[in-house]
Parts: C-alpha cells; sequence; structure tokens
C-alpha cells in the first residue's frame, strides 16, 4: 500500500516523503475485516455521515449508533439520515485518509496520541489546516493498557511490572510466552513499548529523548524485555481471542486494553485471566471523537455528526459503555461495582499505578517503532 497523491484541485499537494513512521505502518498491513452498519431512516436521501473508530469499542458504538437512530426518528421525523460504521485500526484509518480512501465525517482512534500524528501528515499533503482541531475533541471513554496473564501463572510468579516480565524472560527455568501487537500497526503495541522505554531508562515517559532511544543499556533492557515473544499482530481484540483460546500454552503474557480482559477473564480456556496494572505505570487509551475539518464534510453533515456526539456524551449512553469494560472520563459517574471487579472481570475498581503520558517530542514517538524492529524477537 501507499499513500496517493489527492486528486482535488482544492488540495494543492507537495511530493515529500511520508516518513518512517508510516513507511513502517504500511510495511506488512493487510487491513482486517471491514464492517459495515448503514441505517436510513425515512427512505432515500437525506444526510449521510460516515464514522470511522477504532476496533475495540465496536459493542458499545454499535449499541450506542442503534440508540441514537431510534431517539432521532422520535425527534425529527421529517429529517432522514444515514450512518455508516466502519471498525478500523488506528495506523490504517490514518492511511486510508491521506490515501483519499475514506472520507470520515467523525473519526474516533484509539488514542489521542493519533491526532498530531494526522494533522502532520495531512499538512506534509495539503496547504489545508489541521484536519483535527486537537482542542474540540470529544472524549468520553477510556481503558488503560494492562498486562494479562494467567491468575495461576501470577500466583507462582508474582508479577507486578514490566521490570517482573524482563527479569523472567532471564530466568532459564521459566518457560515465558509473551505478546503484544506491532507497535507500527496497533495502538496498543505503540503504547506497550512506550511504557517498557520509561522502564528501560528509569524516567517519565513524557520526557523521553533521542538519547534514551539511543542508549544502549535501553536496548539492551528492550531486547531482553521482547526476548519472549511469540506473536506480534495488528489487532489487540484478535490477540485477547487468541490468548483465550489458546490457554496458558499459548500464551502466559499479553499487554491488552483492560476492557478487552473484561471480555475474555472467566471465559478462557485454560483458566481465569487477569489484569495486572503494572507499578511503572500505564497509559491510557482515551478514544477522542472528532468531527474532522474537511472540505467533505457539508454543514448539514456536522449537524447530524456533533448531535451524535452529544448523544454519545448523554449520562445514560457513557454509563452503556461500563457493560463493554470502558471507564467512563467524567468522574462524576460512578463505577459499576459488579463490572470493574475482579472475581467476576478480572480487573480492579480503583487503578493504584501511576497514569503515564506519552513523549513531549514528535521526533521521539516517530523513533519509537524503529528501535522496537531493533530489538524485536526473531523467533
Amino acid at each position: 500500500m501507499r499513500i496517493k497523491k489527492k486528486k482535488n484541485s482544492s488540495r494543492k499537494i507537495r511530493k515529500k516523503s511520508i516518513g518512517s513512521l508510516f513507511l513502517l505502518f504500511i510495511i506488512g498491513f493487510v487491513s482486517g475485516d471491514l464492517i459495515t452498519n448503514a441505517v436510513l431512516l425515512g427512505g432515500e436521501g437525506g444526510v449521510h455521515i460516515t464514522i470511522i473508530y477504532s476496533s475495540e469499542k465496536a459493542s458499545w458504538m454499535t449499541v450506542a449508533y442503534n440508540n441514537f437512530l431510534e431517539e432521532w426518528s422520535r425527534e425529527h421525523p421529517e429529517e432522514k439520515i444515514t450512518i455508516e460504521m466502519h471498525p478500523y485500526g488506528s495506523s490504517d484509518s490514518i492511511i486510508s485518509i491521506l490515501n483519499d480512501e475514506i472520507h470520515p465525517t467523525i473519526w474516533s482512534p484509539a488514542s489521542s496520541i493519533w491526532m498530531p500524528f494526522l494533522n502532520t501528515k495531512w499538512k506534509d499533503y495539503t496547504e489545508g489546516d489541521d484536519l483535527v482541531k486537537i482542542d474540540e475533541a470529544i472524549k468520553i471513554i477510556y481503558s488503560p493498557i494492562v498486562i494479562a496473564t494467567w491468575e495461576t501463572f501470577n500466583q507462582t510468579h508474582a508479577i507486578r511490572s514490566l521490570a517482573d516480565i524482563r527479569r523472567l524472560n532471564l530466568d532459564p527455568s521459566v518457560i515465558m510466552r509473551m505478546a503484544h501487537t506491532d507497535p507500527r500497526l496497533s495502538n496498543s503495541g505503540f503504547m506497550t513499548t512506550i511504557m517498557a522505554l520509561a522502564a528501560a531508562s528509569e524516567k517519565a515517559s513524557e520526557n523521553l529523548t533521542m538519547e534514551d532511544l539511543l542508549n544502549p543499556d535501553v536496548e539492551k533492557w528492550i531486547k531482553e524485555f521482547e526476548s519472549s515473544a511469540v506473536l506480534y499482530g495488528k489487532s489487540t481484540g484478535f490477540l485477547s481471542r487468541y490468548m483465550k483460546d489458546g490457554g496458558p500454552d499459548s500464551l502466559n503474557i499479553a499487554f491488552l486494553y483492560e476492557n478487552l480482559v473484561s471480555d475474555i477473564s472467566n471465559s478462557a480456556t485454560g483458566g481465569k485471566i487477569i489484569a495486572i496494572y503494572p507499578e511503572e505505570g500505564t497509559l491510557y487509551s482515551d478514544h477522542p471523537f472528532c468531527v474532522l475539518n474537511a472540505n467533505w464534510i457539508s454543514p448539514e453533515q456536522r449537524n447530524v455528526a456533533e448531535a451524535f456526539l452529544d448523544f454519545l456524551n448523554k449520562r445514560d449512553t457513557v454509563i452503556s459503555a461500563m457493560r463493554y469494560g470502558f471507564r467512563p472520563i467524567d468522574s462524576t459517574i460512578p463505577l459499576d461495582p459488579s463490572i470493574f471487579n475482579y472475581e467476576s472481570h478480572g480487573i480492579r475498581y480503583n487503578i493504584s499505578v501511576p497514569e503515564l503520558n506519552t513523549p513531549n517530542s514528535g521526533n521521539v514517538l516517530l523513533k519509537i517503532p524503529d528501535l522496537w524492529y531493533l530489538c524485536k524477537a526473531t523467533a
């Protein structure tokens, strides 16, 4: 796959390299299954909007948009709308937007980390303004990156941190099979690598520098951390199902979103899967919702998109997201203790470890996949 030049004459294209990050994203990338949900209210015509969102929130998004359509039909019986829904990997959606292959009205990657990436590459290829107005993004739910492991495995090995995983990798008496997604292709793998770099350098993740990435001791630490990896996939959802179905003999450690652990905890082959919140801290996927600042969006489409985001942000809609293991960003909404429950879902009510932040340096962010590629397991 390559990024094509725009055909729209209103976008004057510069002939520039797409940069190392997106070259890495494209290498070996094959798009996952595409699910499209389209509902037409009132017959032909009307306002059509397209929503592109990260796949791990598909179940909640499907319920939410059905409920929104019911409300819209009651309140606007004469106004016809079509909503088309597509789950995409965060990096894949960026590539497809830049390739002029998709034209979202609403774009919702897994994390805010992708918003400046899209703006930077968009401005490299057009003379327009930012495609995403970052300060206008709506954030409703979040899910931390956790260490998913088997309860019995953890009872023996007492994993509390990323450093513990590295320690076990260096112990020849322990059989380790670890996995996370490819950071070139997947948000969770990218965040896992940032967390590992912060642990290796023993500094706050937002303060990581190019010197840290070039430090031989940091590189050695990352190689030791990655040494037990048996799988680098492109989909965090697939990875969670692989762990659940394969049992402890296939994987004993995976880096997943907390909400995915909630999904598989007590339905896994081979025992209970639990979430470990690493002592060094964790990054949160905050799932921003953005109405794009794009010339393909009409005022009427923008109005429908904003109405949909207002609906998502309603208290009842946010509460419904908890059924799928997502935490509300609105701190006035209490967590459901039956869901954020170790016994029933393998996840904790309270997160007692620090919240990490993404590196402040854009150059560091761009080079993180390069370092991972040098350090990744080859078996």
